[in-house]
């Protein structure tokens, strides 16, 4: 029976790494979440959002969250690093709409460009369940939130975490990163501009306003 459970063990762990995702290590002795481990092809949507899954175990400590995506990335190759900044854009430009946009302006009370954009980086490092959710319905941000706390939903950092592995792997800088060139910015957000008058904003997004409209 151990026999046959570590040859299942065994074909369980290739065919992962044939058709993507990813499969974590033995937990290092300190208790910290292993680096997660893909397959060696092109990285996959799914292998993209299986390592930031992993890192969003410790959501609760920023730092500790880029570490371990960090040290995940550095078992890619150079293009699979490639390929997650080239995920990453795309997931930052699904993203980037009006009525997402509204919601982090009454969660953060108030969003600039930059602070829109810090924003995308924080909801896409919570994972996939969260961020499909919150794209799909940005007032259900108001039920993922914490009570309490309030204008601080944004990471920078998680912008640049592929990036440095990427030269850290290469030795070259960043910019001269394949997918870089390639990268399109859309003028305008998707869907319709909210208002900020606070009648508006208490109809389009009851629950976050309810949560942060007074504030």
């Amino acid at each position: 029976m151990i026999i046959w459970g570590l040859l299942l063990a065994s074909l369980i762990f290739l065919a992962v790494r044939a058709f993507g995702g990813g499969v974590t290590e033995a937990r290092p002795s300190d208790g910290t979440p292993a680096p997660l481990v893909v397959g060696s092809g092109p990285l996959t949507q799914e292998s993209f959002w299986a390592l930031v899954d992993h890192s969003a175990a410790l959501e609760a400590d920023p730092d500790a969250q880029l570490a371990d995506l960090r040290a995940s990335l550095s078992r890619l190759s150079a293009s699979q690093i490639a390929d997650f900044e080239r995920i990453f854009d795309e997931t930052m430009r699904r993203s980037y709409s009006w009525d997402l946009w509204g919601a982090a302006y009454l969660a953060n009370g108030g969003a600039s460009d930059d602070g829109f954009e810090y924003f995308r980086c924080w909801l896409i490092s919570k994972g996939r369940s969260v961020f499909d959710k919150v794209v799909a319905s940005p007032d259900s941000l108001a039920d993922l939130l914490a009570p309490g706390g309030g204008g601080d939903y944004e990471f920078e950092e998680f912008a640049y975490v592929a990036r440095e592995a990427w030269q850290e792997k290469t030795g070259r800088d960043w910019n001269d990163m394949p997918v870089i060139a390639d990268m399109a910015y859309d003028n305008e957000p998707s869907g319709a501009a909210f208002s900020e008058d606070p009648a508006d904003l208490a109809k389009r997004y009851p629950k976050l306003w309810e949560r942060f409209g007074g504030e």
